[in-house]
C-alpha cells in the first residue's frame, strides 16, 4: 500500500512562506502528528480508487459558473471515463457542489452556489490575496475563489475523506495556488498574521468554545483582514443562544445556536470591527436536500413533518446567518 503519510508530509507547500510564518516549526509538528492517520487500513479504499486513475491537467477548468467544471468528456477514453465515474461514486455523499467532472454532473446535497452568490458581493478583491477556507469539505468554495486569481488558497479540514477528495480533483485540475491540509480550526493560531481573508462557514456552532475559536482565527489574520462567517442560528434580535439539551436536527454536535445579535457580540468581544450581518433567512429544502449523489438523510428528515418551523426535537428550525467582520 502507498504510504500517503509520506506523500502528505512531502508536499510541504508552506516552505515558500517559511519566513512569514513565525510558528512554521509548530505547523510542521502538527502535520507530523496527523500524518500516521493516513496509513490506517480503513483509508485503503481511497488509495485503491485513486491509483487506478490517469493523471493530467485538463484543458477544461472553469470555475466561473454554478458548477465547478473540470475536464472535457473527449479527453478520456471510454475505459478511463468509467474509472473516473466509479471513483466519483466512491466519494458519495457529495455534500457541497455542484461539480461537473468530465461531463458527469454531480448534484450535491447542498446547492453551494447559492451560498457563494450571497457571499461574493461582500468580498474584498481576492487577487493576490492569501485565503483560508476553514472546514473546506470537498474544495468547492476554494475552486470558486480561484476565479479571482488569489496568491494562495489553503483549505483545512481534519476529515481524511476530504483530503482524498482534494487529491482526486487536483489530479485533473493541478491548480498551483490551491492547497489542502488536514489541520483543524484549533491550529489557526499557528498562522500568526498570515491570511488576508478567512472563510469560516458552517462550523462555529459545532465548537465547544466559540470564543476561543474566534480568538484563534483573529490571530491568523492580517490587520485589516476580512472574515466571512456563516452560522446556523435562531430567529430573534436579542443577544441570546439556544443550547440544545441533547440532539438538534438528530445530531449531537450542535453546541449552541445564536441569534445574529449574539454572534455579532461574540465577534466584538474577540476584537473584530466593522461587523455586518448581511443576510439571514430560514434554511429550506431548496438549498439542502437528498440527491443521487447524497442519498442519506437531509434537511427534510430533520424537520417536523407537520411544522417545518421546528426540528424533529421541537426546537426552532435553523436560520442561516451571514456576517462580515474586519480584524482590528
Amino acid at each position: 500500500m502507498i504510504e500517503y503519510s509520506k506523500i502528505y508530509l512531502g508536499d510541504n507547500f508552506y516552505e515558500k512562506w517559511k519566513d512569514q510564518l513565525p510558528r512554521y516549526d509548530e505547523i510542521q509538528k502538527a502535520r507530523e502528528e496527523i500524518a500516521p492517520n493516513l496509513d490506517r487500513p480503513t483509508v485503503e479504499p481511497f488509495y485503491r480508487t485513486l491509483v487506478r486513475l490517469p493523471e493530467f491537467q485538463s484543458r477544461l477548468r472553469d470555475y466561473s459558473g454554478d458548477a465547478v467544471k473540470i475536464g472535457a468528456r473527449d479527453e478520456l477514453t471510454e475505459e478511463q471515463f468509467k474509472l473516473v465515474y466509479q471513483c466519483l461514486e466512491e466519494f458519495i455523499p457529495w455534500r457541497k457542489g455542484p461539480f461537473e467532472i468530465f461531463g458527469t454532473h454531480i448534484d450535491a446535497e447542498w446547492r453551494s452556489n447559492l451560498k457563494w452568490d450571497r457571499v461574493k458581493p461582500m468580498l474584498p478583491d481576492l487577487k493576490y490575496k492569501r485565503i483560508c477556507d476553514v472546514g473546506c469539505n470537498n474544495s468547492y468554495y476554494m475552486y470558486r475563489m480561484l476565479e479571482q486569481d488569489p496568491e494562495f488558497v489553503l483549505g483545512i479540514d481534519p476529515m481524511i475523506k476530504y483530503y482524498f477528495n482534494y487529491l482526486l480533483l487536483q489530479r485533473f485540475s493541478a491548480e498551483p495556488h490551491m492547497h489542502f491540509d488536514l489541520l483543524g480550526v484549533e491550529h489557526m493560531h499557528l498562522f500568526e498574521g498570515f491570511f488576508d481573508v478567512v472563510f469560516f462557514m458552517g462550523i462555529i456552532y459545532h465548537r465547544r468554545n466559540p470564543i476561543q475559536t474566534l480568538v484563534d482565527i483573529h490571530k491568523s489574520m492580517k490587520k485589516g483582514g476580512t472574515l466571512i462567517l456563516e452560522v446556523s442560528g435562531i430567529d430573534g434580535d436579542e443577544p441570546y443562544c439556544l443550547f440544545p439539551e441533547d440532539r438538534y436536527m438528530k445530531a449531537r454536535g450542535y453546541w449552541f445556536l445564536p441569534t445574529w445579535k449574539a454572534m455579532e457580540n461574540m465577534l466584538k468581544k474577540t476584537n473584530f470591527i466593522e461587523i455586518e450581518t448581511f443576510d439571514k433567512f430560514p434554511l429550506d429544502i431548496h438549498e439542502q436536500r437528498k440527491t443521487d449523489w447524497s442519498r442519506w438523510e437531509s434537511l427534510e428528515d430533520f424537520l417536523d413533518p407537520d411544522d417545518p418551523t421546528k426540528t424533529v426535537e421541537g426546537y426552532p428550525a435553523p436560520q442561516r446567518i451571514y456576517i462580515k467582520a474586519i480584524k482590528k
